[in-house]
């Protein structure tokens, strides 16, 4: 991509280029009071012919160090309507006489096509912006003769003049418009660039302080105030304007008096800090985790912590695959041009070598800026130094006192015994110490929380504003250092990943803390505290001899003796069961009424011993019971009972683990129900159910 020097002479090809160009336009669309604007809409016209427009004027009036002109051959009336018409008219014979005769043709060409009579204005803006400073004037000026009265396109008028080296041509048509616009910003530049161009500098600066009190960041007027600071010596206030300059345009002229009088990687600061830098959590609409303040929030927290995770790994993983795509485009695209230009010039063909970027050589002194390269780099790695050792402290103040407060509970504990045997008054007393227990240490926890996330939120505000002032930057003039579209999107993105990269470290950085009891919470809704503190049992075994069957674990032990199979007896049992904590003995006679047995595991000789399996039984029994305070109590049960079993095949040696339901009559208790948990080292209290 190339762009028209400023100030230099196009061809004529080129101007016939910038005109047929600009017919194209199907309206005009272009306002004199937004530059910007007009140069965004002169990037569109030009873009079949690859020119860039920076902005406009595009030529820089040089100061003249010459003594002041006398300004009694210029004309000083303001002139408008009928006598601004004949005055342009005269200034157009003017130009149109000192054009070569290529340029003249060229636009007589222009001028006899009807159809280009509409967009007339636009076709000399077109050529001008592109360099033909003249030819442009001439056909704007032709545009105004058949319409005076656009006053807009009569100050653009006077920039093409100032710019076409006719600055004390323009300056009655400027006065004109000042005394009609006494407060419009682009007007009063106008007018103070043409006294500029006659070297009238304390006149200038006149128009120019009104022009800034209207509009603070004007680019031109801005650079024409540095320079003229500069010329009186004025370092402080030229650069000043200079870089305010700058900051709106890149104005060429502010530019070479900042690299003049401030050589510090500072000059560029004010690019480095935005006044209104953007929320790019709500921009790219990434869900901020909170930071756990609370015991009861520690799933909600992980939860979101995964989500943020798991999300910036996902664009991460995105735009690593953009990269890598891009730099292979813009490699290629690189090695191209190379090569080309290598072939031109072993044909022995003269070419002026450019970068293909006319934004390089300003991005890359902006770039460079050591605010953003340097002091926000050194600034995040100290605060998030500061910050670890911030939670290092609290951590190891948490560990301290939740260290004493077990060992103040255990202490208090010591002095009662609670053997599970129902609510004796030490169970009562350690049950209300546990919970004093679990609450202190909840309250600790949840202080220790308060004050990470206190701490994080601090924390985390300073590192995305730092990673976000690092890829605002980074990726606007990473961007405009790129050599060709591709490599500037690789470096566009790979600031992107950069600012995901820093931000992925805070929003998760310190533990979370669940609640401290919660397991014991979960006993208490099916369990007693009592049973909770009951010993285990670390009984439970299953002996199968033939018919002979024996059970036992810490509370019971049950002997049966089954009938033969395959006989009439082989549905009756015999059953003796001692249950040592109720001291009970009971004797019964059970008759099973319906029986599914599945072996699981077949036993493998030499190899596996085990035999194991589940079994479902419906029975029916009679039984007898004593107890040893000599009480006694007779009845009957149906029974439903489910077991898992396993035994070694040798030895006899197992364990059985089941549960029951059952419905029964006694003498002594009349009809009641019960289910039973499972029994040996998972046992639980039999609960019972409604009277009958």
């Amino acid at each position: 991509m190339t762009v028209t020097a400023q100030g230099g002479k196009p061809t004529p090809e080129q101007i016939k280029q910038a005109l047929e160009a600009a017919k194209k336009l199907k309206a005009r669309g272009l306002k004199g009071d937004d530059p910007e604007a007009m140069a965004e809409e002169a990037k569109k016209i030009l873009k079949p012919m690859m020119k860039t427009v920076m902005s406009i004027p595009r030529q820089t009036i040089a100061i003249k160090t010459v003594q002041k002109i006398v300004l009694t051959p210029i004309q000083r009336k303001k002139l408008k309507g009928e006598e601004l018409k004949k005055y342009i008219q005269r200034l157009n014979t003017d130009l149109f006489t000192k054009m070569s005769s290529n340029s003249r043709k060229l636009l007589q060409d222009i001028l006899s096509d009807t159809k280009v009579s509409l967009n007339l204005f636009d076709l000399g803006m077109s050529a001008y912006l592109n360099g033909a400073l003249q030819e442009g004037a001439f056909l704007a000026g032709t545009a105004l003769i058949g319409d005076i009265g656009d006053d807009l396109n009569i100050n653009s008028y006077t920039a093409m003049l100032i710019n076409a080296n006719a600055p004390a041509e323009a300056m009655p048509i400027c006065k004109g418009l000042v005394s009609r616009y006494p407060e419009h910003a682009l007007i009063l530049n106008n007018l103070a660039q043409a006294f500029m161009g006659i070297g009238e500098q304390d006149s200038a600066m006149v128009y120019l302080r009104k022009c800034l009190k209207q509009q603070p960041g004007h680019p031109q007027a801005n650079n024409s105030a540095a320079q003229i600071f500069k010329q009186q010596g004025q370092k402080e206030k030229a650069l000043e304007f200079a870089k305010k300059s700058v900051e709106a345009g890149l104005n060429d002229g502010a530019m070479e008096i900042i690299d003049e009088l401030d050589k510090s990687r500072t000059a560029y600061d004010f690019f480095a800090k935005p006044k209104d830098l953007p929320d790019y959590f709500d921009l790219y609409k990434i869900k901020k985790p909170m930071h756990q303040k609370r015991v009861e929030d520690e799933q909600l927290v992980k939860g979101e912590r995964a989500a943020f995770r798991t999300e910036i790994d996902r664009m991460r993983g995105v735009l690593s695959e953009i990269i890598n795509r891009e730099q292979e485009l813009g490699n290629k695209q690189l090695n191209n041009r190379i090569q080309n230009l290598q072939k031109r010039l072993s044909a022995g063909e003269q070419i002026t070598v450019n970068v293909g970027n006319p934004w390089f050589e300003k991005a890359a002194k902006i770039f460079t800026n050591k605010y953003i390269q340097q002091d926000v780099l050194l600034a995040m790695m100290k605060e998030e130094e500061a910050f670890n050792s911030r939670i290092n402290d609290l951590e190891k103040d948490y560990d301290i006192n939740e260290t004493k407060i077990y060992q103040d509970y255990a202490q208090k504990k010591a002095q009662y015994k609670c053997d599970g045997e129902g609510s004796s008054s030490g169970c009562v007393n350690i049950e209300r110490l546990t919970k004093e227990e679990c609450k202190a240490i909840n309250g600790l926890r949840d202080r220790f929380l308060v004050a990470c996330a206190t701490a994080a939120e601090a924390y985390d505000e300073k590192q995305l504003h730092w990673a976000a002032e690092r890829f605002f930057f980074q990726s606007k003039w990473g961007y405009l250092v790129g050599a060709n579209e591709h490599l500037a999107n690789v470096n566009y993105y790979k600031y992107a990943d950069e600012y995901l990269k820093n931000i992925s470290k805070i929003m998760t950085n310190y533990r979370s803390k669940g609640p401290a009891c919660s397991s014991l919470e979960q006993q208490f809704k099916t369990m007693s505290f009592a049973d909770i503190m009951a010993p285990r049992c670390p009984v439970n075994l299953t002996v199968e001899l033939g018919l002979l069957n024996i059970k036992a674990n810490c509370k019971e032990t049950t002997t049966t003796i089954k009938g033969p199979a395959e006989t009439w007896a082989g549905k009756w049992r015999l059953q003796q069961k001692e249950n040592y904590a109720l001291g009970q003995s009971t004797f019964a006679v059970i008759y099973v009424i319906k029986e599914v047995k599945k072996e699981l595991v077949k036993p493998l000789e030499n190899a596996i011993r085990i035999k194991a399996g589940v079994k479902a039984e419906l029975t029916v029994q009679g039984f007898i019971t004593s107890s040893k305070n000599n009480t006694w109590d007779g009845g009957g049960k149906l029974m439903v009972s489910a077991s898992g079993w396993a035994f070694d095949t040798i030895s006899g040696v197992g364990e059985n683990i089941e549960g029951s339901g059952e419905v029964s009559w006694s003498y002594q208790a009349g009809w009641n129900g019960a289910v039973k948990g499972l029994n040996g080292i998972f046992s639980t209290s039999s609960q019972s159910l409604p009277d009958y």
